[in-house]
């Protein structure tokens, strides 16, 4: 199987792994090349949308040190991703950006922050809070999200100084869809073990942080390589399989340590991996900013959605199902009430379903790593006695 730390030696992989590593530095440089940088709080937000408009939307993906000035003016049992992120933006590291938009109707956390702010941070100045359904069904959800998304265009069109031509904002859609259906291959490869889910990360960072035409370039050369170089896995001792439940996947930490201890990930359930990419956007000319909505409301479900937990239940079923996952691991971060309720239903679910799942609680900066190290091996050593027929009975072939 290949990993990113296998294919570090080549050119090609290299690359993407350095546009993976420190996303934020690699902005201010862009920033000071003269690329105008806009800050993505949540993966969730269209961006196809500035991106049409000339800029380049960027998530904020988090520098794996403790934060120092947050603790300022944010209590102790705020969400540790958020104080993370304030954090960076008091220590002037996100000044390079030409602004910043918020996703609100998600957690108090965040849809506070933006307030905050504004009485913290200098640069960038301005802000802006693009609110979501939380109840994601139904016309009134999409006639809502429409008028968010029309409004958020209005405000990117007074930043730029430029009206959006709908034929820039059709190709924006085409090479977005291009980079989705690109991720969505790398996973298919991670599904049947020819490639290991740190490719897919490295790939999908990359492609929410760096300029698209050098991404979409990047991940279609990396798809052909690895086609030509495709084998069956190695026989030997089958490996654990398991799924990652967590809102933000980033520290290539992780994925690692599963790699190295011949742990096979074979899907997720994360705001920064497969909810990113899957649906495509349609390419209505009439309507695409309809379009955009269509697709954020076609997602996955988000723990900050109202909705079953039925629902939230059997989309995970189907993640697990789909790779014949042997045991689930919930990642939330320390501090993450959605994803802490989340946790309870899901972890209901899996007792239901018989498949073994643990809880690790996190922070950006995966504090306490021999504990979580720890605790991970025992969960692996769990798994090796767990029977492919047990959990699939129809199975006729074994693990795949």
């Amino acid at each position: 199987m290949h990993t990113m730390e296998s294919l570090a030696s080549e050119a090609l992989f290299a690359r993407i792994g350095q546009l993976a590593d420190n996303p934020m530095e690699r902005m201010s440089r862009l920033a000071t090349d003269g690329h105008r940088m806009l800050g993505m709080v949540c993966p969730n937000l269209p961006e196809e949308l500035p991106h049409a408009l000339g800029l380049v939307p960027t998530r904020l993906v988090l520098r794996p040190t403790p934060p120092t000035r947050s603790p300022e003016v944010l209590q102790t049992f705020c969400c540790t991703w958020v104080q993370a992120l304030l954090d960076q933006g008091m220590r002037g590291e996100l000044a390079g950006l030409c602004g910043i938009t918020f996703a609100c109707n998600t957690c108090d956390s965040l849809q506070n922050l933006p307030d905050i702010w504004r009485r913290t941070v200098t640069q960038p100045s301005t802000l802006y809070s693009l609110r979501f359904p939380v109840q994601g069904q139904g016309q009134a959800a999409l006639e809502m999200l429409q008028a968010e998304i029309q409004l958020w265009r209005q405000s990117l069109e007074r930043l730029v100084g430029d009206v959006l031509e709908p034929a820039r904002l059709e190709r924006s859609t085409r090479l977005f869809n291009r980079i989705r259906g690109a991720l969505r291959q790398l996973q298919q490869l991670a599904l049947h073990g020819e490639v290991g889910y740190s490719v897919l990360q490295a790939a999908a960072i990359a492609s929410q942080t760096h300029p698209r035409e050098e991404v979409l370039d990047l991940l279609e050369a990396a798809l052909e390589h690895l086609t030509r170089a495709s084998s069956s896995p190695a026989p030997g001792a089958p490996s654990p399989r398991v799924v990652l439940v967590g809102s933000y996947l980033d520290h290539p930490r992780l994925l690692q340590w599963l790699e190295q201890h011949h742990v096979t990930v074979v899907g997720d359930d994360s705001c920064s991996l497969s909810r990113t990419f899957e649906p495509e956007a349609d390419l209505d000319p009439t309507d695409p900013l309809a379009d955009m909505a269509r697709r954020h409301l076609r997602r996955s479900p988000c723990p900050v959605q109202l909705q079953s937990a039925a629902r939230r239940a059997a989309a995970l079923s189907q993640t697990i199902r789909r790779g014949r996952a042997e045991g689930v691991v919930l990642l939330p971060y320390k501090g993450c009430e959605p994803h802490a309720f989340d946790n309870v239903i899901l972890a209901q679910s899996l007792d239901q379903l018989g498949v073994p799942h643990i809880t690790l609680e996190i922070d950006p900066h995966l504090g306490g790593w021999g504990q979580i190290t720890t605790r991970l091996e025992a969960f692996v050593e769990m798994l090796d006695g767990v029977g492919d027929d047990e959990l699939y009975p129809d199975s006729q072939a074994g693990r795949p």
